[in-house]
């Protein structure tokens, strides 16, 4: 990878390439453009900009915007050469963690609430997004901490969630939209990932939906949330959400059947290595962290044209974490 900052970049080049690139994929202007992003700092590249520069109509020379197309270019090059070691990342496969926690999605899109907390890493996103894709009326919004009040929250909800992308006014008139949109569905569900960085004010909130119109919750999130609940059940703020709590689940540490199912689903046989692979995935990050242990344990078997071995794996880990593997 190279600096444009350090050496001269061909302007006519790059303009060439751009050009080359819109015809090859066929997107557009305003789509590359995104995908170039940053021109200036703090400014991203417009699509004006881009169209006219490629068309060589550009009125100052441009140097900025083909130093973005170098930039996007190099991040293409390196983005291909992992491509090229032939890893094959399995898509969605079910774990028994992952059984529990779709079980559990199933019965609150009976309108009900549940509560499922879950450590980083054992995949309660990934099946979230596996239950959303497969059945109807499932809304999911990821929380954050600048959504973690009321007004924030429910645009969150709003925008990310459902969809509506022009909502305004109070509090009380969000609400309103958000259950105008969910009444009349059928067994709607709203996932609320990351509910650990909800405030009480902004959970009850969710909680009234769910009184007025049966919208069923599911609210995941890592151990803090089941902590946060448990903790206030005994507080009146958290009364009435509590008692309406009808499941839970909670787990800090990936099942053995779940390393199983991430074994398989890389096709692992190697004895030493599943070995490790279970002992690796009770650290922090579990089955995350074994997951790309195992991607980069792939690139590196493939880079020597060696099958898969326990040499890989240590390595791999030990970039990842950048601290050395007992032997």
């Amino acid at each position: 990878m190279n600096d444009p900052k350090a050496q001269p970049i061909d302007i006519e080049e790059q303009r060439a390439w751009i050009n080359e690139y819109k015809r090859d994929t066929g997107l557009s202007w305003n789509e590359i453009a995104r995908r170039l992003g940053q021109g200036r700092p703090g400014q991203d590249l417009k699509m004006s900009t881009l169209s006219l520069f490629a068309g060589n109509k550009y009125a100052a020379p441009g140097e900025w915007i083909a130093e973005a197309i170098f930039k996007f270019r190099q991040t293409l090059a390196s983005q291909a050469a992992l491509r090229s070691k032939g890893v094959e990342v399995p898509g969605y496969f079910d774990t028994e963690t992952s059984g529990h926690l779709i079980y559990r999605l199933s019965w609150a899109q009976r309108g009900r609430i549940v509560v499922c907390a879950l450590a980083a890493g054992l995949g309660k996103t990934i099946a979230a997004k596996h239950f959303q894709a497969c059945n109807a009326s499932v809304f999911r919004v990821t929380m954050k901490p600048s959504t973690s009040g009321l007004f924030n929250m429910q645009h969150a909800v709003l925008k990310k969630g459902l969809g509506v992308t022009t909502a305004s006014g109070s509090t009380e008139k969000l609400s309103s939209l958000i259950m105008d949109r969910v009444e009349n569905l059928t067994n709607p569900l709203l996932i609320v990932d990351e509910a650990q960085h909800l405030t009480v004010k902004a959970i009850e909130e969710i909680r009234s939906w769910h009184d007025e119109t049966g919208l069923g919750i599911a609210l995941l999130g890592n151990e803090s949330v089941q902590q946060k609940l448990d903790g206030g059940r005994r507080s009146p703020e958290y009364a009435q959400i509590f008692s309406r709590i009808s499941l839970h689940m909670s787990r800090s540490l990936p099942l053995a059947a779940d390393v199983e199912a991430v074994l398989e689903a890389w096709r692992v046989d190697d004895r030493r290595v599943c070995e490790e692979i279970h002992r690796l995935a009770l650290l922090p990050g579990t089955l995350r962290g074994v997951s790309h242990a195992l991607e980069l344990g792939h690139m590196l078997a493939a880079a020597e044209q060696e099958p898969l071995a326990l040499k890989h794996i240590k390595e791999a880990w030990t970039q990842l974490s950048s601290r050395s593997v007992a032997a």
